[in-house]
């Protein structure tokens, strides 16, 4: 009993953070788990992927009440997304994960010197085919018109952000708020856009690895718990936040997620 309280504690603590920045929670669930209950790694990604469709849901709701998910913008990361998340994880299968990990953990920490150095630049808006026009409104800032929004652009870091999530059992939001940002977005607006299309995308990589038995469900049951009522936290402290203060917050988090998985993946596994 005491051994699951504490999970709870831990769980909602991550989700509340997760809330604020949109990145699902993998990133903390998947080490607390494994260092600190002694999951497998194959194991801890399906059950980190089950554990953030509670996480995630729960903050879409607020955040829905909120007004500020995109749901077209959604949509079209989540179809490649969810695509890219099955094929990652039907990889943890049969191929050493270890390089691909290794080449996300350098995409994250270029992704966090961009959060947090504004001269800084490696996301490329991608400017292909069709696009569309986006206007979003911001509190105490008026109307914030986005000239174009590109489906390509979404559609390419969907999949990278799917496949990620698929691989190493943390969300694509590490990639779909920056991403978001980057095509001129809010903050706030793609932190909730995030959360609300990490659901299905989480779900997908959930069930591809609960069909091979690689999820433990009485942590998902614990760790969903404490996470949804972290998330509902967050998402209501998230508005208080000026979008220059969640971006270096992200790009902190980023940072660090991206020693800790080169760590605790990469060097742990050699």
């Amino acid at each position: 009993m005491i051994e699951y309280f504490a999970a709870y504690l831990i769980s909602m603590g991550i989700g509340i953070i997760a809330a604020i920045v949109g990145l699902g929670g993998g990133f903390l669930y998947v080490p607390t788990l494994t260092l600190i209950f002694g999951l497998d790694a194959k194991t801890v990604i399906g059950t980190s992927l089950a554990i953030i469709i509670f996480s995630s849901l729960s903050a879409s709701i607020w955040y829905r009440r909120q007004g500020v998910i995109l749901y077209k913008v959604a949509l079209v990361l989540i179809i490649p997304s969810m695509i890219a998340s099955m094929i990652g994880s039907f990889l943890t299968m049969f191929v050493d994960a270890r390089i691909l990990v290794a080449i996300f953990c350098i995409m994250l920490l270029l992704i966090s010197l961009e959060m947090l150095i504004p001269s800084f630049r490696f996301l490329k808006e991608i400017q292909i085919g069709p696009s569309f026009i986006l206007a979003t409104s911001v509190k105490g800032q008026g109307t914030q018109p986005v000239n174009r929004i590109w489906y390509s652009h979404l559609i390419f870091w969907g999949f990278i952000g799917g496949l990620l999530s698929g691989v190493t059992g943390t969300s694509g939001g590490v990639v779909f708020v920056p991403a978001l940002a980057t095509a001129g977005i809010p903050m706030h607006y793609a932190v909730a856009t995030s959360m609300f299309s990490i659901i299905l995308v989480s779900i997908t990589g959930a069930t591809t690895h609960a069909m091979i038995g690689q999820i433990a469900w009485p942590y998902v049951v614990v760790y969903g718990a404490g996470a949804a009522f972290g998330a509902f936290i967050g998402a209501n402290v998230a508005p208080q936040i000026k979008d220059p203060q969640i971006k270096k917050i992200l790009g902190v988090l980023l940072l660090f997620i991206a020693v800790l998985m080169f760590q605790q993946k990469v060097l742990m596994g050699m």
